[in-house]
């Protein structure tokens, strides 16, 4: 009898384990020099609750130009599919690449006015620079050999890299434009990015780009509102539960429905990130933030 209490004791706690760890829903944060990590249930109200913090100005692993230049407006942050690293971007030109949860930096490099990153296959990074004489492009990097890129291809006020694991595609969008490229790595290190379609997008001013957790979908914000590209049809539309507003910097959809998204209150940043279904703010007084991702679709 003993035994069989101990057994059901364990499971117990194997279950609850699990159970604790579905119930995490923590979300990125990004803006200024820092990237922060929220517990989205252990947060208060409109208070978040900041489970991690990492600030570029006073990582020593940093060299001095990159603490005090180039992270100086974080724009993009996402999390490795494994959930063991973090990748992060700044206007100021920095891209870092960090281990989680311990956010140390084990890769850093610069891309002109980097406005977004994503994580591919085989250890690659995408990013993707924005209007800059070193920007304008999609360059991708293999942090365990180099900090250039070992490949690239040009595109005018890049702002967002999207990665498609089930087509093998790179989403890539651009002021006017959306494409998709494959990206191929041989035996012997060389990678190649080739672009396969384009499309002119709705709107003016492509910013954020975002993959839906099924796969079917891409989420596209510009200056005058949101939209949705559909991926098997080809076709763009308005998003259905979203709100027409301008100028979104980031948006994103978890498995529960749940909408992310931050919208400038000053000129490009906000003191606030925002959900909805349900509807809930958080608000990080002094940090200019500009992006918000969810870690876990």
């Amino acid at each position: 009898m003993k035994f069989l209490q101990g057994v059901l004791g364990a499971v117990a706690l194997v279950l609850a384990g699990d159970l604790a760890v579905q119930a995490q829903k923590d979300f990125l944060v990004c803006g200024d020099s820092k990237l922060l990590v929220v517990d989205y249930l252990s947060s208060k109200d409109s208070i978040p609750a900041i489970r991690r913090e990492w600030d570029a100005s006073r990582d020593a692993d940093l060299p001095e130009i990159f603490r005090t230049r180039k992270f100086r407006s974080m724009d993009d942050c996402k999390v490795s599919p494994d959930g063991k690293q973090l990748l992060v971007s700044s206007s100021s030109g920095g891209v870092a690449l960090l281990h989680y949860p311990e956010m140390k930096v084990v890769f850093f490099t610069e891309v002109g006015n980097a406005h977004s990153i994503e994580f591919l296959p085989g250890g690659l990074i995408a990013v993707a620079g924005s209007t800059h004489p070193q920007g304008n492009k999609v360059a991708i990097f293999n942090p365990a050999v180099s900090d250039q890129p070992l490949a690239q291809d040009s595109l005018y006020s890049g702002h967002g890299v999207v990665w498609h694991a089930k087509k093998k595609l790179l989403y890539a969008l651009g002021l006017d434009v959306l494409r998709a490229y494959t990206v191929e790595s041989d035996a012997r290190g060389i990678v190649r990015l080739t672009k396969t379609k384009e499309w002119k997008i709705e709107g003016q001013s492509g910013h954020d780009l975002f993959l839906t957790a099924d796969g079917k979908q891409l989420y596209i914000t510009e200056h005058t509102g949101v939209w949705t590209f559909d991926l098997k049809k080809e076709k763009f539309g308005k998003m259905p539960d979203f709100p027409d507003k301008p100028d979104i910097k980031s948006i994103g959809r978890n498995r529960e429905g749940q909408i992310l998204y931050t919208q400038p209150e000053e000129s490009w940043w906000t003191f606030s990130v925002k959900t909805l279904h349900p509807e809930r703010k958080f608000v990080i007084p002094g940090l200019k933030i500009y992006k918000a991702r969810w870690v876990k679709l």
